[in-house]
């Protein structure tokens, strides 16, 4: 029998070194969470892969320091078009779409191979590394932690206890299948092919194309060095085939789009078959799923990378506080309810697009190419001129709209009577900007991640019951004294504080909690909910 190694330094075992493995393990990192993270394949991504990155997703890496290497990477889609038939119907501005709503209001495409690429250098600046060549066999836990077996590198078995194990090891999860998690969803049955290569199309550098005609359905996504990305519909002619080729597409495809097209030096291709899954539950016990261990979605809307990023970025910090001591165990309880249900929406809403846009069904393919292109010229151009719809399709795509009001932790969670569009327990802490001794200051940019952000505004003296608590959870939150003045009033205004308040904002840059009341037997009673000091 082999010999138990129980490393007490490393209390995380992560499986899977893509995406959202890799900010699994940076937010580890930088929370000082110790930690072990393995990938059976030898060699990082060398594909594209998940090509957009949403603005969400950048002020993570924003918070991390690195979204301007993200944004030096990726190329700024600026317009958007429609062609039916070959004919230009419409195009409109994408540029500072999400302008007021985030510090990164365009869409930005960059390849996932960089985006790994710069989790994996972010790793390493930590001290810390990826073990490749490295499978997890098997694993059983109890209530002391999840005992490993590994396949080394070398061939060799190592047996390892951590306090917990994440699974970011893909849509065909070895955790989750031997956890016995159900993945429920459906298979489209129309498929895409996927192709990074060049092509010879009038279509700008920086503009974002999709070509709809009788027959088929394609997208045109701009990448470096004069490169498209183009995925589109199996021809019919090629459905069942299961070998399909880029020759196999290229044949007849401008013929297909009745476009003047040509593709030609692919660097990669790929066949989708659409799978729309998750997992009616992200934890069992000590075991936790992230990204497509968790939810697989339709390409439509690019959520899938960006979802995991974000369901790493959800848990890292609860981990943590539960690791340390801070919180309790109920707090890890939490993740899989908040997450759960944002892949429980992404799959029905990207399903209902992706079925409007590839559907053979002869009623959807004719509202699709008669009806289709008269509504896209009458809904595009109201989405770039009114804010209110450029705000709620900005908010949809790009993932700042989730919220988790109905999580636990947003129970109980507001004290006093706050105005209608004031920001509530469970959102995301809104973008604004203020002046601060003449500095222009983003309020995002103030939340720590290794810990609660307490902000306390008065119009007068600091009040000193809010104050004597968050010196008491010193170890568990920071606090910033806002007082009133002109150059602070949009905060005021935008929190719905009239004379006195806080707002208790999470690591991940949620709101947990707000008062304009000053009541702190009702904020500590909240805080020892989760708590520990």
């Amino acid at each position: 029998m082999q010999e138990l190694k129980t490393e007490n330094k490393c209390e995380v075992m992560i499986v899977g070194a893509g995406p959202s493995g890799l900010m699994m393990a940076c937010q580890l990192a930088i929370c000082g969470v110790h930690f072990r993270i393995i990938d059976k394949k030898e060699h990082p991504s060398t594909y594209s892969g998940a090509l957009i990155i949403h603005a969400r997703s950048i002020e993570i890496f924003n918070q991390m320091g690195i979204a301007e290497k993200v944004i030096q990477e990726a190329i700024i889609a600026n317009d958007l078009s429609i062609i039916f038939n070959g004919k230009k119907t419409i195009q409109i501005s994408l540029k500072d779409i999400g302008r007021n709503l985030s510090k990164f209001p365009n869409l930005y495409l960059i390849e996932q191979s960089k985006t790994e690429q710069l989790l994996i250098d972010f790793v390493s600046e930590q001290g810390c590394s990826i073990e490749r060549k490295t499978e997890l066999i098997s694993f059983f836990q109890d209530e002391t932690g999840v005992t490993s077996v590994l396949k080394l590198a070398d061939g060799n078995e190592e047996t390892i206890k951590t306090k917990y194990l994440i699974a970011a090891d893909g849509g065909h999860s070895i955790v989750r299948q031997q956890l016995k998690i159900p993945f429920v969803g459906k298979n489209h049955p129309v498929s895409l092919f996927i192709i990074d290569c060049k092509a010879e199309l009038d279509l700008p550098a920086d503009e974002i194309c999709f070509s709809f005609s009788d027959t088929s359905t394609s997208g045109f996504f701009p990448m470096k060095n004069g490169r498209k990305r183009i995925d589109g519909v199996i021809p019919k002619e090629l459905e069942g085939n299961h070998h399909i080729t880029f020759e196999d597409i290229e044949d007849k495809f401008a013929e297909r789009l009745r476009m003047k097209i040509k593709l030609y030096a692919p660097e990669w291709f790929s066949v989708s078959h659409s799978l729309q899954q998750y997992a009616l539950s992200y934890q069992h016990n000590r075991c936790f799923l992230i990204g497509d261990a968790a939810h697989t979605f339709t390409p439509v809307g690019a959520q899938g990378m960006n979802t995991g990023l974000q369901d790493a970025y959800n848990l890292a910090w609860k981990l943590m506080l539960v690791i340390q001591g801070k919180a309790k165990n109920t707090l890890l309880n939490t993740y899989s309810s908040e997450r759960k249900n944002i892949a429980k929406k992404l799959v029905r809403s990207t399903g209902r697009i992706y079925n409007l846009v590839t559907s053979q069904n002869n009623i959807t393919k004719t509202f699709r190419i008669h009806v289709l292109p008269h509504l896209m010229k009458w809904i595009l151009p109201l989405i770039e001129k009114h804010k209110i719809i450029r705000e709620y399709c900005f908010n949809a795509i790009s993932e700042i709209g989730i919220h988790y009001r109905k999580s636990p932790l947003s129970y109980y969670a507001s004290l006093g009577n706050f105005p209608v569009n004031s920001p509530q327990p469970g959102d995301r802490l809104p973008y604004l900007v203020f002046t601060d001794k003449e500095k222009e200051i983003n309020i995002q940019e103030k939340i720590k991640v290794n810990g609660f952000t307490l902000f306390i505004f008065t119009k007068s003296s600091p009040p000193v019951e809010i104050l004597r608590i968050s010196e008491k959870y010193k170890g568990l939150l920071s606090f910033e004294i806002i007082p009133f003045r002109t150059e602070t009033k949009i905060l005021y205004d935008r929190f719905g504080i009239k004379n006195i308040g806080c707002y208790l904002i999470r690591p991940d840059m949620y709101i947990a909690y707000r008062s304009n009341i000053e009541d702190v037997e009702y904020f500590e009673s909240y805080l020892q909910h989760y708590l520990i000091l």
